[in-house]
């Protein structure tokens, strides 16, 4: 296999290899035929394949072959395993609580980075007004809580409504892929959106109780049904219709209801326009509920990419 052929002359050393086995055609088998008389070194190849051949063949000829015994052994042991046990992990309670949370978890990084920033910032302005215009002043208390009430609606709209979508997620083909279901997917994000607004809007409540006294709730009540009611609207129009709409149709709503009344010491007086209505009560949490569940139903309306 390392003679060395002559330079004056084409071989047909590559073609050995083929035509010992039979698969040349039939062109290139005549063409070694012919070149094997006048060509020593190529014949001198050709023996080497030979040789290689007939030891292949008979070390498979001489390889003793299973009795038939064993084999009939083989195929029993065969025929009476039992069939693997399938375990579906998925339904197993301790797989399906690892597998939310890390749903759950990985949303943090997925949704925008200015919703948590734009809400802390809105809300820390409005305390901010709030105190430097009141400058302690309790007779100011109730408008400095409507005022508060404001804020925390309009940081509850606009958060939710920039949480899905083509145009809100860089990973927005990546969301459709998934196996997980674009319902968890958006129910964890409607819980750290809208539990990172409540708990702002409830820490600003609470530093104002503390300033004018009284308690929290005296505050929360005001907002909490009209933020969550809002902020449900909001994303139910943001997947209809964007974003921007749904957003903007919120705040409409919400200032049709917080309706000024007098600018005194740089304070904006406002008042309800439905003070019975457009606060905490059972008929505004319903509504949210359902404006919710609207929107986790329609959200697998996209396009799934997943097979």
């Amino acid at each position: 296999m390392m003679f060395q052929f002559p330079q004056d002359r084409e071989h047909v050393v590559d073609l050995l290899p083929a035509y010992i086995s039979g698969n040349l055609d039939a062109a290139s088998a005549i063409l070694v035929r012919d070149h094997l008389p006048e060509c020593e070194a190529c014949r001198l190849e050709l023996a080497s394949w030979e040789a290689i051949r007939d030891a292949a063949q008979l070390a498979m000829v001489s390889a003793p072959l299973p009795s038939a015994q064993i084999l009939d052994q083989v195929w029993t042991r065969i025929d009476t395993s039992p069939a693997p046990e399938v375990v579906t992990r998925r339904w197993l309670p301790g797989y399906l609580m690892a597998h939310l949370w890390l749903v759950f978890r990985k949303q943090i990084g997925i949704i925008h980075k200015s919703i948590w920033i734009v809400s802390a910032m809105v809300m820390a302005f409005g305390c901010i007004l709030i105190f430097a215009a009141t400058a302690g002043n309790h007779n100011h208390i109730h408008e400095a809580q409507l005022l508060l009430a404001l804020f925390a609606s309009v940081i509850g709209a606009s958060g939710v409504a920039f949480i899905y979508g083509a145009e809100n997620d860089a990973g927005f083909e990546l969301t459709l892929s998934t196996p997980t279901s674009i319902r968890i997917v958006m129910i964890c994000r409607m819980i750290l959106v809208v539990g990172y607004d409540l708990l702002l809007s409830a820490l600003a409540s609470t530093i104002l109780a503390l300033s004018y006294g009284g308690g929290p709730w005296e505050i929360i009540q005001l907002w909490l049904g009209p933020m969550l009611l809002l902020a449900s609207i909001s994303l139910v129009l943001s997947m209809m219709v964007g974003s921007v709409i749904g957003l903007l149709f919120s705040l409409i709503l919400e200032a049709t209801q917080a309706l000024p009344t007098n600018i005194e010491q740089g304070l904006l007086g406002l008042q309800l326009a439905h003070p019975n209505l457009w606060q905490t009560n059972p008929v505004i949490l319903l509504l949210a509920v359902l404006f919710f569940v609207f929107a986790i139903l329609y959200a697998p309306r996209q396009p799934r990419l997943s097979g």
